[in-house]
């Protein structure tokens, strides 16, 4: 049996029915439609989107849920009121980014603590291959540049560190989830680059045994990595 863990599919799939809503708000406005207008069947907006009916169903019921529209049994589907630029879909992604961003951070402070108790049993190189990555984060920061596949590496590494397997592949597998978010989002890179020296700090605070050191750090890096919705609202006016 594979000790393995799917967290999640890629957002761009499973929350395709919160661009349809988004498609079928924004068909609203350019028709200039007014509360009361019909909107045509679920038939005629699945070929127009081009994609099934059962996902209209989905876009509708949401739509229907923010008041945006009324079904009217026997009758069709109506336009209760005019949805203002804000992206269903975009709302979404913000929480469910919020929500797992919490996560993945709750599961980093146990590997921080579990590195921490077992660092006299961890080969020295171990340590010295995370400072690498720490020293190749810092000078590319220097330069104005995040490495965002090196970051990755330091934090793989660590959570491998743990000796837990099984949380290892939890925290890899949401490391990699949130690249489909951040397809989505706007990215800030002077909010990434605010996260670098914190790197060092859960290292310090590791090697040193100050396991409350690194764990503020890396609460230091969860508030960071939160503004990238600030940012996101910001970014979108």
């Amino acid at each position: 049996m594979k000790n393995d863990i799917s967290l999640m599919t890629p957002i761009s799939k499973d929350l395709l029915y919160m661009k349809i809503a988004d498609a079928i708000s924004d068909h609203i406005q350019k028709n200039d439609l007014k509360p009361g207008d019909k909107l045509p069947p679920e038939r005629e907006l699945a070929a127009r989107f081009q994609t099934s009916r059962h996902s209209v169903r989905e876009a509708l019921r949401v739509l229907e849920n923010q008041g945006v529209i009324t079904s009217q049994m026997g009758s069709g589907t109506y336009v209760a009121r005019i949805q203002k630029e804000s992206s269903i879909y975009l709302d979404l992604v913000k929480v469910n980014y919020i929500e797992m961003l919490n996560v993945k951070t709750e599961l980093e402070k146990y590997v921080i603590r579990l590195v921490a108790e077992r660092r006299e049993e961890i080969e020295k190189k171990a340590f010295e291959q995370l400072e690498e990555y720490i020293i190749q984060m810092e000078e590319s920061s220097a330069q104005g540049v995040f490495e965002a596949e090196v970051d990755k590496k330091f934090h793989y590494l660590l959570s491998e560190l743990s000796g837990n397997t099984m949380l290892g592949q939890m925290i890899q597998k949401m490391i990699k989830a949130f690249d489909e978010y951040y397809i989505v989002l706007p990215q800030s890179v002077k909010l990434c680059l605010d996260t670098v020296c914190w790197h060092r700090v859960i290292l310090d605070g590791i090697l040193e045994g100050n396991v409350d050191k690194a764990l503020y750090a890396s609460d230091r890096m969860l508030l960071i990595d939160r503004e990238i919705v600030t940012y996101c609202a910001q970014s979108s006016k």
